[in-house]
């Protein structure tokens, strides 16, 4: 079946766009006519792409050389020559001087707001050796004052050769500020002594609470690692993110995804083991509507929200159906099934 392109919000930034089913066209991918329409009511073009290589992932054309654009929708694809009819007085052209144009990508697991969160705090993604972790964590700690938390995370172990960070690590340095630092797949987090202690965990605290664990020493003294439901402990003496926080959070997350091409996310919100199902609700309806409102949204999103919180997505589906805007898509819900298993997951973004 050919398609036909829809345009994302990214073609200033990355050229990037969607592809959406239609019925068959022509192999010369003209889609300014239909039989109801004469050639004096197509309209023009408000920009043309020439001189660059567009992968159409049609088998009958999958290369042109140009493309023409109107409200966000291709007009039609092919050679320059073949789009001239399109071309008005206000029509922009920009030479792609044999640069490649793809559908944009979709990243099919990310964290938008968390991600956007944490390009603002310590950056430890990609990190390969313990020592640049402790400086990473160091610096961080010399630019905030007394008392305030650091926070941060995308560490990967596997990375420096599997082994966990530690407390120890960090508390040197970082005697007056709390520090809560997650890994990179938010099963797991490091807190160091005095986060552990603001949390109410030592060796003689109970037992792991359901669905996680505190990890210790062989002499029970907590290393400062919590997996999954157990980072509740210290997640809930962190203060909460303010809404201005988290709107900005989305606007930067969106500007890396368009950096990179990523067109389409689907977003599984801020809900982690032992995270209040709530939290993605409130995004939802602070952040995801504002921002889709506002006209600020640049990526598609699709939401999934708490699998507890089911019927109140059923509820909002049966009212408004799943596609809320050309933006915002109701994807379904998520759980948690088993414990934590360590793992290295390829992604795009977050």
């Amino acid at each position: 079946m050919n398609l036909v392109v829809i345009l994302s919000a990214s073609i200033a930034l990355g050229l990037a766009v969607l592809y959406l089913p239609l019925p068959n066209l022509s192999p010369t991918f003209d889609f300014r006519l239909s039989s109801s329409k004469s050639a004096d009511q197509v309209p023009f073009a408000e920009l043309v792409l020439k001189n660059g290589v567009i992968f159409t992932s049609d088998s009958s054309l999958p290369f042109a050389d140009s493309m023409a654009v109107r409200n966000g929708r291709i007009l039609g694809v092919g050679n320059y020559s073949s789009l001239q009819g399109l071309i008005g007085n206000e029509t922009q052209e920009l030479n792609l001087e044999g640069k490649v144009v793809v559908p944009g990508f979709i990243d099919s697991h990310v964290h938008f707001i968390p991600g956007g969160l944490q390009m603002a705090r310590v950056e430890l993604r990609g990190v390969d050796q313990k020592a640049e972790f402790v400086s990473r964590v160091k610096e961080a700690v010399t630019k905030l004052p007394q008392g305030s938390w650091v926070l941060g995370g995308g560490w990967n172990n596997d990375l420096w050769g599997g082994e966990l960070p530690m407390a120890s690590w960090i508390d040197d340095f970082s005697r007056e500020n709390p520090v809560w630092l997650t890994r990179m797949d938010g099963h797991m987090g490091l807190a160091n002594s005095l986060a552990l202690k603001l949390a109410g965990i030592s060796s003689d605290s109970s037992e792991d609470p359901i669905g996680g664990t505190v990890m210790k020493t062989a002499l029970d003294e907590p290393t400062g690692l919590l997996i999954d439901a157990a980072m509740k402990l210290v997640v809930t003496s962190i203060p909460e993110v303010s809404v201005t926080e988290r709107r900005e959070a989305l606007l930067r997350a969106t500007g890396l995804a368009l950096r990179r091409g990523v067109t389409t996310v689907v977003d599984f919100g801020r809900y982690f083991p032992g995270g209040s199902p709530e939290d993605p609700w409130e995004d939802f309806a602070d952040v995801y509507q504002w921002a889709d409102y506002s006209g600020k949204l640049r990526t598609r999103m699709c939401l999934f929200f708490p699998l507890e919180t089911w019927s109140r997505v059923a509820d909002f589906v049966k009212k408004s159906g799943r596609a809320l805007s050309d933006w915002v898509y109701l994807g379904g819900v998520k759980a948690f099934a088993d414990r934590f298993k360590q793992c290295t997951i390829p992604r795009a973004l977050f």
